[in-house]
């Protein structure tokens, strides 16, 4: 049987190849020859193994450069088995790979624990491994396989439905093997997720803030009593505050990125787990499915929260801040009561589209032809039933309750995933 999808990820393969083109020929900027001069005079056993091709990278606590191993990669270990650096007999090219300069400004324990969960997560295709650590004095540099991948910015708007369906496919099933290992990644966002959209392939990277699931937490969440009685009157809301707070500040976990910041993460829950990344992951589908990127960008926690509110109602988010013991008082009179994903994704892109955002062959008029008059519900019908596969995916992401949200695992058994889990089957058979 042959893989529709390899058919379906129809995204405008003459401009992927104009862009993939002058990529190539373009030359690496002057800055970034300095700062690859700067490491190697800074680094001295670099040059020997390895040659500084370009930057490919740069966040908060490191930046990455694409790199050629002179010397290869050693793969005899079953340990450090990478598929993407398996050589064939022919090729006599030395392997591509992405070195990580971890920023001497981060803590040695912080440093530690991201190189010893790669180590620990080895083993499998869509989790980047740990290939080698450089050391020179106070400096770290780790040795990853370089994957060739795609902007997310650059097929987000165009991956037809078939395309999302794979995409979040590959994300699932990278979730669930991290997930299973007892590590949360907490900074899954797409610039994390390498994929491919011709290849159907992705992998998940940097684990620069990830960590083990700790023992929990006392956020009252963790209660099994029952809140009754009003808002106000259990959590002694008074809509101010006192001019002597002696009480210690909440601390939680650190963070992620703004924008895919679960509500538990906002409001600093001691008891967070795996399900901020299932959050995480529900907010990339939303933005692949409205085609919008970003939804959130927010510059702080209290914009994040109204965020939320505006697209999944602030009855829901002012329930979720009781779970944790916290109070919410929103007083604009525009914010919606009750979020509708459906009537939300209708309106938004009905209105991209009279603003002339999208080309005459977009997928999204495709879209668009699945909304009754009102736009708050799908048309009932067999074409449609991938695009309410995953709103009901996403809405099993939002789950405002962690403990009500699906894990990984179960979503990858969830109806949108139907035809992929059947080419598995198909593929295990053969």
């Amino acid at each position: 049987m042959t893989d529709p999808f390899k058919d379906e990820i129809s995204i405008d393969d003459k401009q992927f190849i104009r862009n993939s083109n002058l990529n190539s020929f373009d030359e690496v900027s002057l800055e970034v020859l300095e700062e690859m001069s700067k490491l190697e005079t800074n680094f001295p056993t670099l040059s020997t193994d390895y040659r500084l091709i370009d930057k490919i990278g740069e966040g908060t606590f490191s930046t990455v450069y694409k790199a050629e191993a002179l010397n290869g990669i050693k793969l005899n270990s079953e340990v450090w088995n990478s598929p993407p650096l398996k050589k064939s007999k022919t090729s006599k090219k030395n392997p591509i790979v992405a070195l990580k300069q971890i920023y001497v400004t981060s803590s040695p324990n912080r440093i530690f624990n991201e190189l010893n969960l790669l180590y620990m997560l080895t083993g499998n295709s869509r989790v980047a491994p740990l290939l080698d650590v450089l050391r020179y004095q106070d400096q770290i540099l780790a040795i990853l396989p370089y994957y060739h991948h795609y902007d997310f910015r650059d097929f987000y708007r165009d991956l037809p439905i078939k395309g999302i369906k794979k995409y979040l496919w590959e994300l699932f099933h990278a979730l669930d093997y991290v997930h299973d290992k007892g590590v949360i990644h907490r900074d899954l966002k797409p610039t994390n997720f390498l994929y491919h959209p011709f290849k159907g392939k992705g992998v998940l990277v940097d684990f620069g803030l990830a960590e083990r699931i700790n023992l929990p937490g006392t956020c009252p969440c963790l209660s099994k009593e029952k809140l009754v009685g009003s808002r106000h009157k259990r959590l002694n809301v008074k809509g101010a505050y006192p001019k002597i707070d002696n009480r210690p500040p909440r601390r939680a976990n650190r963070a992620g990125t703004r924008g895919f910041r679960a509500p538990e993460v906002l409001f600093k829950c001691t008891n967070q787990s795996t399900k901020i990344d299932i959050w995480s992951a529900g907010v990339i589908g939303l933005s692949l499915l409205m085609r919008k990127f970003p939804i959130f960008n927010s510059p702080d926690d209290t914009d994040a929260m109204l965020e939320l509110s505006w697209i999944f109602g602030v009855d829901k988010l002012v329930k979720c801040a009781e779970l944790h013991g916290c109070g919410l008082e929103i007083s604009m009179k525009e914010v919606n009561k009750s979020g509708n994903l459906i009537k939300l994704l209708h309106d938004f892109l009905t209105k991209e589209i009279e603003c002339d955002s999208f080309p005459e062959d977009s997928v999204v008029y495709e879209t668009l032809e699945l909304f009754n008059e009102e736009g708050d519900d799908f048309i009932n019908g067999e074409h449609y039933k991938d695009h309410i596969n995953l709103i009901n995916l996403l809405k099993s992401c939002f789950k405002m309750d962690p403990s009500k949200r699906l894990n990984a695992k179960q979503i990858l058994k969830l109806p949108f995933f139907s035809e992929l889990i059947e080419l598995d089957e198909e593929e295990v058979i053969l």
